[in-house]
């Protein structure tokens, strides 16, 4: 059976055998985590595959008018995956809920990480983002987490094995 979430406007289908989170709405993330410093934010979406892969999601939706536009795309999209990275480790320990604790036991455990920024802009020329350069940045940033980030959005997946509507 697939496993759908939804972030913001866009619906996130998985296929059977994967497990995904929404992880800034979890409990130990919001109830516990971000709750230690001011400006601690997390990656929107944890997806397991069934080859022990975690995907790290970070959705972007600026095809709407009244959307905040990015500034530093990269450095943010790249500090929330390190933010939820450092989260993922007490998690593992001190959540109050038990099937959080397994997810991050079971995200920890992973045998690779991939990180994923899913953008959905109206026209590349409107608001100055290049998702070329974005994947650039981001790669030199989080080489240490994954040194192929990907970059996606619009229909184009790049081969990745969810859908988003």
């Amino acid at each position: 059976m697939s496993v759908v979430v939804k972030v913001d406007t866009l619906t996130f289908t998985f296929p059977s055998g994967w497990v995904a989170e929404k992880f800034d709405d979890s409990n130990f993330y919001r109830n516990q985590f971000s709750r230690q410093f001011n400006g601690i934010k997390a990656v929107d979406l944890l997806a397991l595959s069934p080859e022990r892969t975690a995907y790290f999601i970070e959705v972007k939706d600026y095809r709407h008018p009244n959307t905040i536009k990015p500034s530093d795309l990269a450095d943010s999209i790249a500090k929330k995956v390190m933010m939820t990275l450092a989260a993922l480790l007490p998690a593992k320990h001190r959540a109050n809920e038990p099937r959080e604790k397994v997810f991050a036991t079971d995200v920890l455990g992973c045998l690779d990480y991939k990180v994923i920024a899913h953008l959905e802009v109206p026209r590349v020329d409107q608001l100055g983002i290049d998702p070329a350069n974005v994947q650039m940045k981001l790669r030199q940033l989080l080489r240490a987490v994954d040194c192929h980030v990907r970059v996606v959005g619009g229909g184009k997946m790049r081969a990745l094995a969810w859908q988003v509507d």
